[in-house]
């Protein structure tokens, strides 16, 4: 029997708590430690280092300053000026991109990642965001001859350059159906992808308690009917169809009331979406209906407090925490159908689906929960029990361990993953997990 103890290399890119991170530190926290002794390499800096540190993780952070996002907002599009050649000069400008992103930052920061690999001694790389995003630290792990698991959490496309690197990675976790269907349609082979759905502290959220001590906190009475939406504020997160639903809700249920919990991001684009949404509030007649909490370290609570939660993505959601979340908690959850929330879902026994970008069926959804108490009861006991046999901690932890035997023993008999013989670039829309 191999009695070996494994080195493993995290590597964690956004400087913000989404969750990728939350995934990540439930990935270490339960990780056998007799078998696997983790590292966490954080491209810049992020609130969850001190958590790492506390389990005993070393912990490497490559700059102290926060990357820079790149600009949004109102552009000037040259390629649409040109006309007839537009499309032309536009995948010629994305390709010149592409390249000068590859030799000016992307092969620097392998080399230097590589050297890291070496000297801490690294067995095993785990990319844990997604390998457009990663791309750097992939070449960084070849560099270094060691193996590498890349775990997709992004509805997105890969590049030209992206797409030879897929030879390199030993093994694909994918959080979603949605995501290992886009993957393998951009011909990313069956044999080295895996879905593992991403892990719930079940039990955190099963035992929450204090709600009167929140809603007296909040403002609400015991005769306030609660409705959550829990998720950054970003545009595609759908919190303006939200808002259009509860403008009916409220009609039939004047004592309503809907928490948005969540901030929205540095960009000029997040801060203008944040402003649409208070004017909303306002157009819509909601203002003693919506309370916008922002950021909030106490979701459980939240959840635990709410009658229903609702998740309004207006596009594909790679998974969806927060509805696993809500299910944990025992709430009855109204969520769009699409992506992987589909995989986490069964309408009309776990929860409630309905159609992307449509509020009318999103309040009649949300209306059938308030008038059917019970249902939405038997509901949460039902979607509560889903997620302790599908989304636990332990299970995630057991199921990724299994993938590192199987890449490490490849590794120690001298084998490689399959290498696909081409790989077709598909279109998509990108998406990230939030």
């Amino acid at each position: 029997m191999n009695t070996r103890r494994y080195r493993i290399l995290y590597i964690e890119k956004p400087a913000s708590v989404g969750g990728s991170v939350i995934s990540l530190y439930e990935l270490v926290r339960g990780l056998d430690r007799d078998r696997y002794e983790p590292v966490v390499l954080f491209h810049g800096p992020n609130p969850y280092r001190g958590r790492f540190q506390a389990l005993g993780v070393k912990v490497i952070v490559l700059s102290d300053k926060t990357p820079s996002a790149p600009p949004d907002g109102p552009q000037w599009d040259i390629a649409a000026s040109l006309g007839q050649y537009s499309r032309r000069w536009s995948e010629g400008y994305r390709a010149a991109k592409q390249f000068y992103l590859l030799l000016r930052r992307d092969v620097p920061l392998a080399r230097r990642v590589a050297r890291i690999i070496r000297e801490e001694a690294v067995d095993l790389v785990h990319h844990n965001n997604t390998l457009s995003g990663n791309r750097a630290t992939v070449m960084a792990a070849r560099m270094a001859g060691v193996s590498q698991v890349c775990h997709v959490r992004m509805l997105h496309r890969l590049s030209f350059v992206e797409r030879p690197l897929v030879r390199w990675v030993d093994a694909f976790v994918y959080i979603s159906r949605a995501v290992e269907q886009l993957y393998q349609s951009q011909g990313v082979p069956a044999e080295k992808g895996q879905v593992i759905h991403n892990p719930i502290d079940v039990e955190r959220f099963e035992q929450a308690d204090d709600t009167a001590d929140l809603r007296a906190e909040l403002g609400l009475n015991g005769g306030d009917q609660l409705i959550s939406n829990v998720g950054r504020l970003d545009w595609w997160k759908g919190h303006d169809d939200f808002l259009q639903a509860m403008a009916e809700v409220v009609r039939f249920h004047p004592n309503a009331r809907a928490l948005i919990v969540g901030t929205p991001g540095s960009t000029a684009t997040s801060q203008a979406y944040y402003r649409r949404l208070q004017r909303l509030v306002a157009d819509l007649g909601l203002s003693q209906h919506v309370i916008f909490t922002g950021f909030r370290n106490d979701v459980p609570r939240i959840i635990a407090a709410s009658d229903v939660v609702v998740h309004s993505a207006s596009e594909p959601e790679p998974f969806g925490r927060v509805v696993v979340e809500a299910m944990a908690a025992g709430r009855p959850v109204v969520a769009t159908a699409a992506g992987g929330v589909l995989d986490i879902v069964e309408d009309r026994v776990t929860g409630l689906l309905v159609p992307p970008k449509s509020p009318s069926t999103m309040a009649d959804a949300i209306r059938h929960l308030l008038q059917n108490r019970e249902r939405g009861q038997q509901m949460g006991q039902r979607a509560q029990r889903q997620a302790k046999s599908r989304f636990s901690a332990q299970q995630h932890v057991t199921t990724m361990q299994q993938i590192y035997e199987r890449v490490l023993a490849l590794k120690d008999k001298g084998l490689r993953a399959a290498v696909p013989s081409k790989l077709p670039p598909k279109s998509f829309l990108e998406r990230g997990e939030r």
